[in-house]
């Protein structure tokens, strides 16, 4: 408190006031500093001390007033202005404005330890790093229990990507100051970026104990919980966030994305739509979010329309390339060269090309960039066009320069597929196969061609905890292939070794692997071999894609996947395949029996004459 004089009376009511706030009671506080400024309306001290205490109980604007009416009384108190830097953060005041103000106060003392707070937030914020961590290291020396600063050092480390050091100061922040969920909520997110999702989740759940009524740490907990495709639970801290907050725009999207991956799709769209109203104009993530909820309840039209903007969300696997050419909207171009492409992994490459055939008959030519491995099937699918592999620079930019327009291929579908009946009109099959190959197998499994052959798959390559829950073991996918008269044939992309030996050992002669075929990366041996079974049975997967581009029926596993069921009973882009979609509070293995079940009911009308039909095997007598 400043100097001042005051009555003893007033004097005593200041430090009872001070006592009050320094206890946590800061509505007691309040009223003894209003007291003192009916008295003295100009105490520059309780206005200043009046100002503090709103913005503990959450309203900075009322505490900026206060503070900045101390400041016309008394112009010459370090704190006034540190806590007045304070409030302004709080607010969201931009922090060359937070810089100045925090220098005004180390003018009149430079050791003022709120003052340096802020000033190495401010530098941090605006990446002058070197200087920021001069300043933290300085207060930590001088104020080794000052919480607040480590938690600030951590949050610049965090920003430098340096985790593992970020982590030990909010470690230390939690242990000086264990009655801050700030703590907690900003050691959570450095774990959430290190992708350290179950620790982090360990760790909420204990702040949680400590702090039930917390909004933001369940907003904190509902996004970890988010990650590791738990929404079963993460639904209800993300609803209670809100509820807590309705005009959070970042609550009310950490809501609608758990919405949508729950499959209730119209309560996702009304969410990200309230958000959006909410949020600063071109605020990441919610166009791209809300393309999916579209999608999820079948508006093709807004879906669409909005599924550019994945290439501004940060949290999108898309990868936006750089071309000096434009990009094509829908015009004539009879007389144009159109380079195809394609943002995103193998799955979504062999969906978005299912549209091909229809950009070719519109283009003078096109010319079709996909990875390396995949040119031979692409082209051997599509002769009309020039197939090769991606030229990008590590910008992203490519040197190539013989083509007018790009086209995107996911996002050719808002011209190609703007309704349900366009996919009903689309070529089957959009990819054909190696039919000379095809045979070649195929001639290994002649005496097992009476009988049902189907290929399966088990998970995918990527096993981490937010797609683990997704997929199976071998041990688990076996209950399902454990039938007599048919044959199964391994699909499976980088299968282990004992994975393989497993289901030699368990299925007695009925489980067949082609140990020469790289199934990941010779995609025309997978395609090949793909078309010589009867019915495909795998999780959510590529193996599905190939399968449902040859027209081969399939049985697909895995959790919602709006751009891809477009809230569908089935799968528009490929009509042959049968969609299981996993209730969220579930896992993959509690499928297991419907799986079972709904191959039971396929193989229940086993008929050759479709995979004999593909493979050009009318009489069955090869």
């Amino acid at each position: 408190m400043a100097t001042q004089t005051a009555p003893n009376q007033t004097r005593e009511k200041m430090l009872k006031g001070l006592g009050y706030q320094k206890s946590g009671e800061i509505e007691k506080a309040q009223r003894c500093y209003k007291q003192v400024l009916k008295k003295l309306p100009n105490n520059a001290d309780a206005l200043h001390l009046l100002g503090v205490t709103y913005r503990q109980l959450g309203y900075p604007k009322r505490a900026i007033e206060y503070i900045q009416k101390a400041i016309g009384v008394n112009a010459n108190q370090a704190p006034f202005y540190a806590n007045l830097a304070r409030a302004m953060m709080d607010v969201g005041t931009d922090a060359e404005s937070m810089l100045a103000v925090a220098e005004k106060a180390l003018s009149l003392n430079p050791q003022e330890k709120e003052a340096l707070n802020i000033k190495g937030i401010a530098l941090t914020s605006l990446q002058q790093t070197d200087e920021a961590e001069e300043i933290f290291q300085h207060l930590l020396v001088r104020f080794p229990e000052f919480g607040d600063a480590y938690r600030n050092y951590g949050l610049l480390l965090r920003e430098n990507k340096d985790y593992k050091k970020a982590i030990a100061f909010f470690h230390r922040a939690v242990q000086l100051n264990p009655d801050n969920p700030q703590n907690y909520i900003e050691r959570s997110r450095c774990r959430h970026e290190q992708k350290d999702f179950k620790v982090a989740e360990a760790e909420l759940a204990e702040a949680l104990e400590r702090f039930p009524d917390n909004a933001d740490l369940k907003h904190e907990a509902a996004r970890v919980l988010f990650s590791i495709s738990r929404t079963d639970v993460g639904v209800k801290y993300a609803e209670e966030a809100v509820e807590d907050n309705p005009n959070n725009y970042h609550r009310l999207v950490t809501l609608a994305v758990q919405y949508l991956m729950l499959g209730r799709g119209d309560e996702a769209v009304q969410t990200f739509l309230k958000a959006k109203k909410l949020a600063p104009a071109g605020a990441a993530g919610i166009d791209w979010n809300l393309s999916l909820a579209y999608l999820s309840v079948g508006d093709l039209t807004n879906g669409w329309a909005l599924h550019h903007a994945r290439f501004g969300d940060a949290n999108s696997t898309a990868n936006k390339r750089i071309f000096d050419a434009p990009e094509w909207e829908g015009e004539d171009i009879s007389d144009k060269t159109v380079l195809a492409w394609c943002d995103q992994g193998l799955g979504d490459a062999l969906r978005g090309s299912t549209m091909l055939h229809e950009l070719i008959e519109r283009a003078g030519k096109v010319v079709l960039e996909v990875a390396p491995k995949t040119v031979p099937w692409f082209q051997r699918s599509f002769p009309e066009a020039d197939v090769r592999a991606a030229q990008i620079n590590p910008d992203l930019t490519t040197d190539a320069n013989d083509f007018d327009l790009t086209a995107n291929l996911v996002d050719m579908a808002k011209f190609f597929r703007p309704d349900f009946e366009s996919f009903g009109n689309a070529r089957t099959p959009p990819f054909s196969f190696d039919l000379d190959l095809a045979h070649t197998f195929f001639d290994r499994l002649k005496s097992r061609a009476d009988k049902p052959i189907v290929g399966i798959g088990w998970r995918s390559r990527n096993l981490a905890i937010y797609r683990a829950r997704y997929y199976l073991s071998a041990p688990e996918f076996y209950p399902i292939i454990d039938m007599e008269d048919v044959t199964f044939v391994n699909l499976q992309y980088l299968s282990a070794l004992k994975e393989i030996q497993f289901f030699e050992a368990k299925s007695k002669g009925a489980f067949v692997n082609f140990e020469e075929v790289d199934l990941f990366d010779d995609l025309e041996a997978a395609a090949a071999l793909t078309a010589c079974c009867d019915l495909v049975v795998s999780a959510n997967v590529s193996v599905t894609e190939i399968s449902g581009v040859l027209d081969v029926p399939t049985i697909r596993f895995g959790p919602q996947e709006a751009a891809l069921t477009l809230g569908q009973d089935g799968v528009p882009w490929h009509p042959s395949t049968t969609y299981l979609r996993m209730d969220e509070n579930k896992l993959a293995v509690d499928m297991v029996p419907t799986i079972r079940q709904t191959l039971e009911d396929h193989l229940s009308t086993f008929d050759p004459s479709r995979r004999n039909k593909r493979l050009q095997l009318d009489t069955g007598a090869r």
